[in-house]
């Protein structure tokens, strides 16, 4: 369920992205959402991903863009963009590179990055189309938190018996023997 983007729902989607660094892209035929920093730039979500940067799957067509707060990483609005991958060295090419360099943080080739995207990277701009989800939400509303996915990346056992608990024990070991 989706409907048209208002100047109401705009507003919402431009305050949403321009104050979080971080968006939640899922392109059509990917099971989850996957996380992406980024730049609100000419009214869209711009990325760069690809060589040397974060790792996406390729964004064309319909992607189902999520935004979230900063604070308390709450879903603010959930939407539809349509993806529009910018041609190296043209214009406006140029000027969301000279956003997205910007913004980068932890850079390790301040210098040269900007030529490293134009070779080997994408820039691709999400307009948003129309909105699915919006709204503060409520404290009760489910997370909507899927598990990790398997991999040798994640530990899905228990944690040791002893973690923490040794330390506490020995705290409450010589408090004793002092009151005594």
């Amino acid at each position: 369920m989706s409907r048209p983007l208002s100047p109401v729902d705009a507003a919402l989607v431009a305050e949403a992205c321009s104050r979080s660094d971080l968006v939640w892209v899922r392109p059509a035929g990917t099971p989850r959402p996957r996380a992406a920093w980024h730049v609100w730039h000419d009214d869209a979500v711009c990325v760069v991903y690809g060589t040397g940067e974060q790792m996406l799957p390729l964004l064309e067509g319909r992607v189902d863009v999520i935004a979230r707060s900063k604070e308390t990483g709450a879903r603010v609005v959930e939407f539809v963009a349509e993806a529009q991958t910018l041609t190296a060295r043209t214009p406006e090419w140029a000027a969301a590179a000279k956003e997205l360099a910007a913004a980068r943080l932890n850079a390790t080739d301040h210098e040269s990055q900007v030529d490293r995207w134009a070779s080997g990277a994408l820039i691709t701009l999400l307009r948003p189309v129309a909105v699915t989800a919006a709204g503060a939400g409520d404290d009760h509303a489910p997370s909507e938190a899927q598990p990790p996915p398997r991999g040798s990346g994640t530990t899905v056992r228990r944690r040791p018996f002893h973690l923490g608990r040794r330390k506490r024990r020995a705290i409450r070991v010589r408090r004793r023997a002092a009151d005594e």
